[in-house]
C-alpha cells in the first residue's frame, strides 16, 4: 500500500501556517465547510490546498500530514463549488431550500397557471442558483401527486 500517494514533501516538525488533520477539520467546520476526516487528503488534493508530512513522535501509527491554511478567497471558491455539487453538505441544503420553495410556488399558483419551466425559473430567479424542471417534476410527482392538473 502506497503511504504517500500525493507524493507529499517530509519535513521534521509542522511549519509555521499549517494544522495537522484534527485542527484543519475544526477550521473547516467553522467556516461551515464539512469534510469526512478519512477524505481529507483527497479533498485538499481536489481543492489546491497544500500538504506535507511531518516526523512523528514516536514508532507508532501512521506519519501525520499537515495542511496550509487556505485564505478567505480560497474558503469561498471552495463553499461556491460545493454549493453546487450536490453530494455535499452545502449542495444538500440548498436542494432542500430549492425543493421548499418549488412546493411554496405550486401551492401559491391558481389553476393551469404554472409549468414546471416557470417554476424552474421562478426558483431560479428568486434563490439566484439553477433549477430545472426535472427537479420540478420529481418533487411534484412526490409530493403532490394528486395536484399535478393544476400545472400547464
Amino acid at each position: 500500500m502506497d503511504k504517500n500517494p500525493f507524493n507529499l514533501k517530509r519535513r521534521e516538525e509542522k511549519p509555521e501556517g499549517f494544522l495537522d488533520t484534527d485542527e484543519f477539520i475544526l477550521f473547516l467546520e467553522e467556516k461551515k465547510i464539512i469534510i469526512r476526516k478519512d477524505n481529507l487528503p483527497r479533498f485538499c488534493e481536489g481543492h489546491g490546498i497544500q500538504m506535507l508530512k511531518f516526523k512523528r513522535i514516536g514508532k507508532a501509527g501512521t506519519t501525520p500530514t499537515c495542511f496550509k491554511i487556505p485564505n478567505d478567497k480560497k474558503i469561498e471558491q471552495i463553499r461556491n463549488k460545493l454549493t453546487f455539487t450536490n453530494k455535499s453538505t452545502l449542495g444538500l441544503e440548498l436542494v432542500k431550500k430549492k425543493e421548499k420553495k418549488i412546493l411554496q410556488i405550486f401551492d401559491e399558483a391558481s389553476n393551469q397557471e404554472e409549468s414546471k419551466s416557470s417554476i424552474a425559473q421562478k426558483v431560479k430567479d428568486e434563490l439566484g442558483v439553477p433549477c430545472n424542471r426535472k427537479l420540478v417534476r420529481r418533487v411534484l410527482d412526490e409530493r403532490r401527486s394528486s395536484k399535478l392538473d393544476k400545472l400547464k
